[in-house]
């Protein structure tokens, strides 16, 4: 199978966007709208690595962490590609040199402290036809298939936090936890990151799934309303021949989310970053569909 994509980002109501997202593969880093190729060896020629960050901090801080997220994972990922560590530490060392970034921005610079990002990457492994992934924060990672939406990625907040000890019965925790409600509970801010997402098995996708990473933007519409929107252009999507006609479907499927949010007229709407990804059976060389 090969992974198709498409991606973009709305600013909302805000007078700025904190979103930043870059995808790798073939050799190419695809980041702010530019193209990055970088020497082939480094990154495996079946990964698809696809990352986001959503920046907070104010001031042009969060902008600036997001940034520096992004950038920063991307690059040690790369940079670890002749190390043979397996992928799965490859992500977890990428996050760790991109939290100690923000620490050393903030060391240099104390005023910018409480700056910092969510995070949710995810690698596409096309030998294995399985995806991997790593989250910090409340962005979001799902997974649609047959007509069924899906979160696959804890959400770091206080309030989920609460309901994990209330599970377990520690009452009196999740009452001094859920005064903080919906308040980050882990993020990539420099200092020890408490929680990390990172399942130990990967996911095996099929062809005609999609999967979803977005910034929390997108919590304005609620699941239903989003496994509408996917369910009703999971039809273009599955007639897509191949990865051009696969990339627009994907588009008008991502613009009408996009569309829907600015319907809300959501008074505070959040930056909203989208990448959506679908999946289609290897397309069969001419020669070979010539011979048959």
């Amino acid at each position: 199978m090969i992974a198709v994509w498409s991606a973009a980002q709305i600013q909302g109501s805000r007078d700025y966007q904190e979103d930043r997202f870059g995808v790798v593969e073939n050799n190419t880093i695809l980041y702010r709208g530019k193209r990055y190729p970088f020497a082939a060896g480094l990154f495996p020629a079946h990964y698809s690595l696809y990352v986001l960050a959503d920046g907070m901090g104010g001031m042009g801080h969060g902008e600036q962490a997001a940034s520096t997220v992004v950038e920063v994972f991307i690059e040690t990922f790369i940079n670890l590609g002749n190390d043979g560590l397996a992928p799965a530490e490859r992500l977890r060392s990428a996050l760790e040199q991109a939290n100690q970034a923000i620490a050393d921005i903030v060391s240099r610079e104390p005023h910018k402290r409480g700056m910092g990002a969510t995070l949710v990457a995810l690698l596409w492994d096309s030998q294995a036809g399985t995806v991997q992934w790593l989250s910090v924060g409340d962005s979001l990672l799902q997974h649609f298939r047959n007509q069924l939406l899906v979160p696959l990625n804890e959400k770091h907040t206080f309030d989920n936090l609460a309901k994990r000890y209330a599970a377990q019965g520690n009452d009196e925790k999740a009452a001094e936890l859920m005064v903080h409600g919906g308040t980050l509970s882990s993020a990539v801010d420099g200092r020890p990151i408490p929680e990390v997402d990172q399942p130990p098995q990967p996911l095996a996708v099929a062809h005609s799934d999609l999967v979803i990473l977005a910034s929390d933007g997108l919590e304005t519409l609620s699941e239903q309303q989003i496994t509408n929107t996917l369910t009703d252009h999971a039809p273009d999507w599955l007639k897509a021949a191949d990865g051009e006609s696969g990339s627009r479907a994907l588009a008008s499927c991502r613009d009408a989310l996009f569309d829907q949010l600015r319907e809300a007229r959501a008074p505070h709407q959040d930056n909203c970053t989208v990448i959506l990804i679908g999946w289609q059976d290897t397309p069969t060389p001419l020669a070979e569909r010539q011979r048959s």
